[in-house]
């Protein structure tokens, strides 16, 4: 859902050769898998439960395969979420997503920093995972949320590193280097 053509590009120039894929058989021959997103996280679970992706994606990060969630590629992972629901999500890590809270502006749209480095948000919802040692970096909006998650084979980022210049380009470039 989404932002399919802009990821793929950065990912392009971050030096990895994309596919754009529903097709399983094509994603299992990939040596990693990006899932973006932007959207409804009732939809976009749903959308994957009826394509049969949610298996794909639980196989393949069962398998120890490199995955690097993207906004809602990241949330969708988790147990549920409270955006119109609540609605359940694939269950591969504990943990919620909820409504950034109130007295700021929503949706969280722009840089903000991370780190050293500053990324480019638009989202409304953030993770809260039950366990809070996968959460690498965090970020302030309102609360502090997790900005970017890895655990496994996971890597997550509530952020989109694909709008997010310098500092996003070098986040792909080392994951789809990375070993």
């Amino acid at each position: 859902m989404g932002n399919l053509r802009s990821v793929a590009k950065a990912l392009e120039a971050a030096g990895a050769d994309v596919e754009v894929s529903a097709d399983p058989s094509v994603i299992d021959r990939s040596d990693k898998l990006c899932v973006p997103g932007q959207g409804i996280f009732g939809r976009c679970a749903a959308n994957l439960r009826t394509a049969g992706l949610d298996r794909v994606i639980s196989d393949w990060i069962a398998d120890g395969r490199s995955y690097l969630g993207i906004c809602l590629g990241m949330q969708v992972l988790f147990d549920t979420s409270e955006e119109h629901g609540p609605v359940p999500g694939l269950g591969l890590l504990a943990g919620a997503v909820v409504k950034i809270g109130s007295g700021v502006r929503i949706p969280h749209i722009g840089w903000n920093e991370v780190g050293d480095e500053y990324y480019y948000f638009d989202h409304s919802y953030v993770v809260q995972p039950a366990d809070p040692t996968i959460v690498t970096d965090w970020c302030e909006h309102g609360q502090r949320f997790a900005a970017s998650i890895a655990t496994g084979p996971i890597l997550g980022v509530q952020f989109h590193p694909e709008k997010s210049a310098a500092a996003g380009l070098a986040l792909l470039e080392g994951w789809v280097h990375a070993r």
